[in-house]
């Protein structure tokens, strides 16, 4: 179970990487959005291979519709990321 979620994480981390950080978003603002995310990782998908399924195919989508480029921060990414998420848990549970 760890393994999907770990591919998840790094499917993240690829999607979260910016080459240079904006002033807003200092390398620890980062890192608590990464430990944000991973938070909302785990409480929507926790012991749910499906969901993680889905989160991880959502996630490259968003990689191939718009690719990381230094035109946003870290902390962006990370954000953007978690709405992708959240969004797919408020969907998930509408069913």
């Amino acid at each position: 179970m760890k393994r999907p979620l770990l591919a998840t994480l790094l499917s993240c981390s690829l999607l979260a990487a910016a080459p240079a950080m904006a002033d807003e978003c200092t390398s620890d603002d980062a890192m608590k959005k990464g430990a944000e995310l991973a938070a909302t990782l785990d409480r929507v998908a926790y012991g749910d291979a499906e969901m993680l399924q889905r989160i991880n195919e959502r996630l490259i989508e968003l990689q191939v519709e718009d690719p990381t480029r230094s035109g946003h921060t870290a902390c962006e990414a990370y954000d953007r990321i978690i709405k992708e998420v959240e969004k797919l848990e408020a969907e998930a549970s509408g069913q």
